[in-house]
C-alpha cells in the first residue's frame, strides 16, 4: 500500500527514516547556538552554609543538656 511509487503522499517509512537520521546527525537543534558577541549568563553564588551559627546552636544545646543530666543525676 505504499503510494511513493505512484506520485502520492511520501512512504511514512521513508519519512520517519528521514526524520530519525536528521535527528542523529544533529540538524534542527531545539537550542540556537549563543550570539558570540553575548557572555553566557553568571551563575548566581552558591550560599555559605551558617557553620558558625550551627556550632554556636550545637554548643549551647551541649551545655544545656548536660546540665540538665547533672541536675537529674544529682537528685
Amino acid at each position: 500500500m505504499s503510494t511513493s511509487s505512484t506520485g502520492g503522499d511520501p512512504d511514512p517509512e521513508r519519512v520517519l527514516s528521514a526524520a530519525l537520521r536528521a535527528q542523529a546527525t544533529g540538524n534542527g537543534n531545539a537550542e540556537p547556538a549563543p550570539a558570540p558577541n553575548q557572555r553566557p549568563p553568571r551563575q548566581p553564588k552558591p550560599r555559605r552554609l551558617p557553620v558558625l551559627r550551627v556550632l554556636l546552636y550545637a554548643l549551647l544545646l551541649g551545655i544545656l543538656v548536660g546540665g540538665v543530666a547533672g541536675v537529674i543525676s544529682l537528685q
